[in-house]
């Protein structure tokens, strides 16, 4: 399994904590959406969406802020016919200060996850964002570990 392009430069600049260089592998209109629903008490949008990239930088850098000590790992690759990658992914990190939930801050994060992308000339164009947010509950053993 080889990544290559856009994909691969935005996992690379994930691992380097690098929101901006993240965003800058979209296209200046790329869009990226978590088809997530967070917990119940979460506020905002149930599946968030970033157009452009100051948006996509912002929503990342808030990300990485709540796990200072992210680690992306890329389990498996897929290319379709239609410019689409598919990746399944893994994130581990320490859930910092920033964490919106504060009960879980301190632990560790495990989470697997899937990213679907469209790929255009000028870079990534769209990311889908997919994983089991009952990983992310309060109380869920399955992402946090003591």
């Amino acid at each position: 399994m080889t990544l290559t392009g856009a994909v691969a430069r935005y996992h690379d600049a994930w691992n380097d904590h690098d929101a901006a260089a993240c965003a800058g592998c979209f296209t200046p209109d790329g869009v990226r959406t978590w088809f997530v629903r967070p917990p119940g008490s979460a506020p905002g949008d149930p599946f968030p969406t970033f157009t452009g990239r100051p948006a996509i930088a912002e929503g990342i850098a808030d990300f990485l802020q709540g796990v200072p000590d992210l680690v992306l790992e890329v389990d498996a690759l897929s290319e379709g016919s239609d410019e689409r990658v598919w990746t399944e992914w893994r994130v581990t990190g320490t859930l910092g200060a920033a964490w919106s939930d504060p009960a879980a801050r301190g632990r560790t994060l495990d989470l697997v996850g899937v990213s679907v992308f469209r790929v255009a000339p000028g870079g990534l164009a769209e990311e889908r964002v997919y994983w089991d947010s009952v990983l992310l509950t309060p109380g869920s053993e399955r992402a946090f570990t003591a």
